[in-house]
């Protein structure tokens, strides 16, 4: 028997019927009569669908979930250096980072995952009252955004997605926080207090938003974190924080979904 998940790559049609590649991952001897379970749409951080993005994807896999990985670069390509497994977290130019993330049309992205959503729900093997949205950094405020936005999805993991963006564009045409009444599915919303991309007023801003709002949420925030500090395979990894927000993350969704 298998003791790996199974990974299959595939397209779905995303906003404009637009074809986008994703990965499904899939418990280990998953089959086309498979039972139904719950369901994860995971968004990548600025770097795309990497090797780090695929091993969570695989963690969430052996935890009984069913995991959409869409590639939100589908269209134009990635636009930095591609991982590989000799260099599973290559350098990228700040420039490049800022550019890519600000040049990403929220309007787009977001219709691109609920369209995934809508894909994972309509498969035979995936409980479409049970799939939930994990991102982490851009993907973080995607998830954030999509929660506010969509109907589709049943919970919310937000890594260190941005609370309040620097400047507005037509690419980014409104802040997240403006949009926080209407999220209706429960939040889990991840930090670390040593984030130089996203002040400590900001966060406690959208603390007090979810209070204020009466919000089903919980709010962590790691002493000691950085930015990205999840991800293993770069510099501001905080182990003790990221086993910790990796427990709290499976708790969170067990119980919502």
């Amino acid at each position: 028997m298998p003791t790996e998940p199974v990974t299959v790559e595939l397209t779905y049609p995303g906003q404009g019927g637009d074809a986008l590649r994703a990965l499904l991952v899939a418990p280990a001897g998953d089959s086309v009569e498979a039972e139904e379970l719950p369901g994860i749409v995971l968004v990548h951080e600025v770097f795309g669908v990497d090797l780090h993005l695929t091993e969570i994807a695989a963690r969430f896999a052996r935890e009984g979930y069913r995991v959409l990985v869409p590639d939100l670069y589908s269209r134009e390509g990635l636009p930095g250096p591609a991982s590989t497994p000799e260099d599973p977290a290559p350098a990228w130019e700040l420039e490049t980072i800022r550019a890519t993330v600000a040049g990403l049309s929220d309007r787009r992205a977001l219709a691109d995952l609920d369209a995934g959503a809508a894909f994972l729900g309509a498969r035979g093997d995936v409980d479409a009252r049970s799939i939930a949205i994990v991102g982490f950094c851009m993907g973080g405020t995607l998830a954030f955004l999509s929660g506010c936005t969509s109907t589709r999805f049943a919970a919310v993991v937000d890594f260190y997605g941005r609370p309040l963006y620097g400047e507005l564009s037509a690419e980014k045409p409104t802040q997240p926080l403006e949009l926080l009444l209407n999220l209706d599915r429960p939040l889990l919303a991840i930090f670390g207090d040593a984030d130089d991309s996203i002040p400590p007023e900001h966060v406690e801003y959208l603390r007090r938003a979810l209070e204020d709002a009466h919000k089903d949420f919980e709010l962590m925030v790691y002493p000691g974190a950085g930015h990205s500090f999840f991800n293993h395979r770069r510099a501001r990894h905080h182990e003790a924080s990221a086993m910790d927000a990796w427990q709290r993350t499976l708790a969170f969704l067990e119980e919502r979904l």
